[in-house]
């Protein structure tokens, strides 16, 4: 028997008063307690306990051991627990990456209640949306518009991300509301910035998915821009549905050629397969879930395919 064992086995016949009922709690023999008191005696070279054959008491080398011996077995328990309850409560810190558009339009109002309902957890959120390997740069989730391309990656499913075409409804009552993909080339088109040049839109034609290029006056690497220039009248632009579920709820953006929309992306959750059973990973991966389960504000009332 180890000395913790030992020290366990004396502070119960101290706190019960006596060797039979220490034995009984703990399913030994009286004469089998005694032994084990007695070597820690033996090992420590000093009487821990007065025994007669009425009574026992502690000596004051074992009362102050006792003393002693109490606080250890109650941070020892303290430790156990502790360690028992962080593998099944979400803590520390979880590191996550977004694409610009759901870290400003959604993550940034959800966080504060994901942190709320988990106050043990903190989290690093990096903003960028060209694609990362987590693994290699210590992220523990990664959201992105894309499955995961690496077989140790698991990829959850959180939401399809529809690409819609908007204008503001001054441009459309100047210009008109375009009704076919020919008549795109009679209105200003605003198109996004990527490092290869600008995006051509994705849009669904009678041959399946066709890519229209697009060729305005405003070609910006910002989300923000093209919504804040869309709203201002500049044109059409085309975005992903969470980027403007507000303007769309205000008024200040219309859907435009709903019926050309592509076939929308779907938006993941990508972590590491050995990170799945981390409290703080899988309570993040349930929330993103729960969040996503819903369409955007703004566009509760559109089908979502």
């Amino acid at each position: 028997m180890d000395t913790f064992s030992e020290i366990a086995v004396f502070t119960r016949v101290v706190d019960l008063g006596g060797f039979a009922r220490a034995a009984q709690k703990l399913r030994l023999t009286p004469s089998g307690v005694s032994r084990i008191v007695s070597r820690l005696e033996s090992r420590l070279g000093v009487r821990l306990l007065n025994r007669t054959t009425r009574s026992l008491s502690l000596t004051d080398e074992g009362a102050a051991y006792y003393e002693r011996c109490t606080r250890i077995l109650a941070d020892l328990d303290e430790a156990n627990a502790s360690l028992a309850r962080s593998r099944v409560t979400p803590h520390g810190r979880l590191r996550v990456d977004a694409p610009v558009a759901l870290a400003d339009y959604v993550l940034g109002a959800a966080l504060p209640r994901f942190l709320e309902r988990y106050p043990e957890v903190s989290i690093d959120l990096t903003v960028r949306d060209q694609l990362i390997d987590p693994t290699a740069e210590g992220v523990d989730v990664v959201i992105r518009l894309a499955a995961a391309r690496d077989s140790e990656l698991v990829s959850r499913n959180l939401a399809p991300a529809r690409f819609l075409l908007v204008a503001s409804p001054a441009y459309l009552a100047a210009r008109g509301r375009p009704r076919t993909l020919a008549a795109l080339r009679e209105h200003t088109c605003l198109a996004y910035l990527s490092n290869t040049g600008p995006l051509p839109w994705r849009l669904k034609g009678r041959a399946g998915e066709e890519k229209y290029v697009v060729d305005g006056r405003l070609v910006a690497g910002s989300g923000n821009v093209l919504t804040r220039a869309a709203v201002a009248g500049l044109g059409i632009a085309q975005t992903i549905e969470y980027h403007v579920a507000a303007e769309l709820a205000r008024g200040e953006l219309e859907v435009v050629l709903e019926e050309y929309e592509p076939e929308p992306r779907t938006v993941h959750a990508l972590f590491a397969r050995q990170k799945s059973a981390v409290p703080k990973v899988r309570a993040f991966i349930d929330f993103l879930a729960e969040l996503f389960a819903s369409p955007p504000a703004g566009l509760a009332g559109r089908t979502r395919r």
